[in-house]
């Protein structure tokens, strides 16, 4: 009886991971070994800032979670020690806030991560975390969008300038 509740609760666990790994693009493995519990609910918090999730698992949850996804190989071999992961559809923001924190706390460590259906290696979410974030490009390209609209704005503008300094010019002469 205490068996078969211990195994209902386990797959619950992983139907909650199977659930938070559909809902995000992607998910991103630590080991945080040596962090205090401060330092982790820290971590959390400035996630959370950017719309992840961050969640301390079990290894055995986690791989199961992963089988019923279909996702294997070098993915679940990340899966050894002691194991947080970061559950995000903005995965730019997450790794640069694990990136961040990382400098500061060398003992967060990123294992590497699985995001848009591709594993990636550790280095590989470090150069993620220099990319610019889905806001910052947004506003790039509006930026490069706006621009010839505003100088042809202020190209028409000019003739009717050149009118007003003429019409001055000559208020100020005739004074």
């Amino acid at each position: 009886m205490a068996k078969e509740q211990n195994k209902q609760k386990k797959q619950i666990f992983v139907d909650e991971t199977v659930s938070k790994i559909r809902e995000s693009a992607g998910f991103i493995i630590t080991d945080y070994q040596g962090l205090t519990v401060e330092q982790v609910n820290t971590l959390r918090r400035e996630l959370e800032k950017v719309g992840a999730i961050y969640k301390v698992t079990k290894n055995t949850v986690s791989k199961r979670a992963l089988d019923a996804m279909n996702i294997n190989g070098d993915v679940k071999k990340m899966f050894k020690g002691v194991t947080g992961v970061v559950f995000s559809n903005d995965y730019v923001s997450a790794a640069k806030v694990l990136a961040n924190f990382a400098k500061e706390n060398e003992k967060l460590q990123i294992k590497g991560g699985f995001i848009e259906k591709k594993h990636y290696t550790m280095d590989e979410i470090k150069e993620i975390s220099k990319l610019a974030s889905k806001e910052e490009l947004i506003a790039k390209l509006v930026y490069t969008l706006n621009q010839p609209i505003v100088k042809f704005v202020t190209q028409l503008s000019k003739p009717v300038k050149d009118v007003v300094y003429a019409i001055n010019a000559v208020k100020d002469k005739k004074g």
